[in-house]
């Protein structure tokens, strides 16, 4: 835009940091206050922006939380193949734990509550997120099958279940002041969980007679 005498009119420079600004804020609000209290004024407010600004981006709360789950949050299951059931089960337990323990973790947690017992549409997090870990978990069965190590038509299911409830409770009856030194070992604080869990679970497990 020029003026009448020729002059060019800057208008007011681009943000390049409101993106990140605004999803760091939209998973800190989500944090605090829950689907019920998620709203693009709150999350406006706890990132300086005008709510003007982020609707042009984001028209919608939902489309924000989604962006801001892709942007910041990383898979709660990680798939190794460490060559024995337990190994790889322990390196689950391990994810699992490490999720848990980064902020960022109980906000997904929080999300798939919510989506759960609100029915609340957030782009499929069903899909990209829950079925995706129990594909993972069905594969390290699928492997121990492979090995012998578990009968064939094994689920994985109650396994990824029985790892996610029991590392999530561990995780809250950790002071926050050992969390750090959780980070430093996590294998140690899961093993007994899964050891736990893997007890009496294929011919390895069977207890001997007299």
């Amino acid at each position: 835009m020029q003026t009448t005498t020729g002059q060019a009119v800057r208008g007011r420079p681009r943000d390049p940091d409101l993106p990140a600004r605004v999803l760091d804020a939209a998973l800190a609000e989500y944090a605090r206050s829950g689907w019920a209290g998620f709203t693009m004024h709150a999350v406006a407010g706890r990132a300086g922006v005008g709510k003007s600004s982020m609707y042009l981006r984001w028209p919608t709360k939902e489309q924000l939380l989604v962006d801001a789950i892709d942007a910041y949050t990383r898979p709660l299951v990680v798939d190794h193949d460490t060559g024995s059931l337990r190994g790889d089960v322990l390196a689950l337990a391990s994810s699992l734990l490490a999720h848990f323990l980064d902020p960022m973790g109980w906000v997904t947690v929080r999300i798939a509550v919510d989506a759960a017992v609100e029915s609340v549409d957030l782009g499929g997090f069903h899909e990209r997120i829950v079925t995706k870990h129990n594909d993972a978990a069905q594969r390290i069965v699928d492997r121990a099958i492979g090995r012998g190590e578990l009968p064939a038509g094994g689920d994985g299911r109650p396994l990824l279940e029985g790892l996610f409830g029991g590392v999530l409770l561990h995780t809250l009856a950790l002071p926050p002041s050992e969390h750090a030194a959780a980070r430093t070992d996590l294998a140690a604080h899961v093993t007994p969980l899964v050891d736990l869990l893997l007890r009496g679970v294929g011919p390895a497990a069977t207890p001997a007679v007299g």
